[in-house]
């Protein structure tokens, strides 16, 4: 755990900074303009569903087949090449596809939206997004091999900060809804241009193929692990950004905006999952490869522990001063509307910390076709609560929808490695960190703040820390826990000593 730790406590350093700039975005920025947010994550979901399709998901490729080709003086027998071929054989395939899209999105899945005639405007703004998104997907994946995130992640903080100044730009009236959309395209090749020389100074940017290399059992293998790449993908976009899309369709694109700001809310709790799973995908891949059941184990366990305690302090912190947050943000009332929202997305994100890297294990292990079947059904359920919760609880049912199927979804995929591998997440740990942040809430929300929402909310975040953080420490909860608040305390006294 060693390197995982390392990685994972600079990408969660970097990822709280970036989401620190989110966060003052979503709730001083975002709000004022819901409409125009919510065309932004209209557009970037639906860059993702298409994204799913046609990378013939060649992201998973770049990750689960390095160690086959893993080799620095042949340039790994051009596997970025492979990559990147197969890439923009999808992005053409998707030039061929565009028209049945535009009758997919606008005139079936969008048709009753009320912002209809906005949302036809900009749908060719999906051509450059989706070039994009196919590319720096492959490359953030691909730099990941050589325990790389933390630029990566970087990058991601990049579109976070530009984001809300265009947003700025747009409420001074410097920018209209078209440059708006042509600043967010112009971020992202910035950002593709980023991974570019970032690999390059890695040492690990080669263009050179070898075909020969790709003998019969392999390229039989990697035909197969394609079409449940492709699917697997694909299912985890329908399950998981499907709901801005249903919301904007069945509602209005204000109501996809208000969803979205608040998802970005509840996004704060799975930020460390992101630097772990990052880095836990290659290890666990190789250790797949030696066929190390033990090393997997032990990353399950431990990624779920620490997660867990990470995801319960972040969730009781913004549970415990929910109803202060929305006091300091613009249109007060009309955000109010996303409060319970929050409350099950916020479950939801908690239920995937505490299953950690299941689907990792999955994906990398020979039984890696059980994914593509487990998000199948899970974009199904995800759909069909979706179209039952919506129309009788609104928001609030988009988000009930995501809660009952993000359970169902993980404990299948629990019970399918416990059946298989003979290993599941939890220990007594985890009891423990259920029942410590039990009474943590208890006692933030019985103990009364009567101050200004600000004050209430950082009298708060104290007492939890205190409490919640001096308790795991104390009780020794999680032991990579421990050893990493010790390490950056002692740099944090070297160098205040130097």
């Amino acid at each position: 755990m060693g390197v995982i730790q390392r990685q994972g406590l600079k990408h969660t350093i970097v990822s709280y900074f970036g989401v620190f700039i989110g966060l003052f975005s979503t709730l001083l920025i975002y709000p004022r303009i819901p409409e125009l947010y919510g065309l932004f994550k209209v557009i970037i979901d639906s860059t993702l569903l298409c994204v799913s399709f046609f990378s013939f998901g060649l992201s998973i490729h770049a990750v689960k087949f390095f160690p086959d080709f893993k080799d620095q003086k042949t340039g790994h027998h051009g596997f970025l090449s492979f990559l990147l071929i197969g890439s923009l054989i999808g992005f053409l395939f998707f030039l061929v596809c565009l028209p049945l899209l535009k009758y997919l999105l606008l005139d079936v899945l969008l048709k009753n939206s009320a912002s209809i005639d906005l949302l036809t405007e900009y749908f060719y703004y999906l051509v450059p997004m989706v070039f994009l998104f196919i590319f720096n997907a492959i490359f953030f994946k691909y730099v990941s091999n050589f325990n790389r995130v933390v630029i990566p992640n970087i990058f991601e903080i990049f579109i976070k900060i530009s984001l809300p100044i265009l947003a700025l730009l747009f409420l001074g009236d410097y920018i209209n809804t078209q440059y708006f959309v042509l600043g967010i395209i112009l971020n992202y090749v910035i950002v593709l241009i980023g991974f570019l020389i970032y690999t390059k100074s890695l040492g690990q940017l080669f263009f050179k193929i070898n075909l020969n290399f790709i003998k019969p059992p392999l390229a039989k293998e990697i035909k197969k692990f394609s079409l449940f790449g492709l699917l697997n993908t694909l299912g985890g976009t329908l399950a998981f950004k499907i709901d801005t899309l249903m919301v904007a369709g069945m509602i209005d694109i204000t109501s996809s905006g208000i969803y979205g700001i608040v998802h970005v809310i509840t996004e704060v709790i799975m930020k460390p999952a992101k630097g772990i799973v990052a880095i836990s995908s290659p290890i666990i891949s190789a250790s797949w490869k030696k066929n190390d059941l033990e090393n997997i184990k032990m990353i399950y366990q431990k990624s779920s522990t620490i997660l867990l305690i990470i995801g319960c302090f972040v969730f009781l912190g913004i549970w415990g001063s929910i109803y202060d947050l929305m006091e300091i943000m613009p249109n007060t009332e009309m955000m109010q509307t996303g409060i319970n929202v929050i409350l099950f997305l916020g479950l939801a994100r908690l239920v995937d910390l505490a299953t950690s890297v299941n689907s990792d294990i999955i994906s990398f292990s020979k039984k890696y076709q059980f994914n593509f079947y487990a998000l199948m059904v899970l974009a199904v359920l995800n759909i069909t609560f979706n179209l039952f919760f919506i129309p009788i609880y609104g928001l609030v049912g988009t988000a009930i929808a995501t809660f009952c199927s993000v359970t169902l979804f993980n404990l299948v995929k629990l019970i399918f490695i416990w059946i298989n591998f003979k290993m599941q997440p939890f220990t007594l740990a985890t009891v423990k960190i259920l029942l410590l942040a039990g009474l943590c809430w208890l006692m933030i929300h019985f103990i009364p703040f009567n101050f200004h929402p600000i004050v209430n909310i950082l009298l708060r975040s104290i007492l939890l820390t205190i409490v919640y953080g001096g308790l795991t420490l104390y009780l020794e909860i999680s032991p990579d826990v421990n050893g990493m608040v010790r390490g950056g305390l002692n740099k944090l006294s070297g160098f205040f000593k130097n």
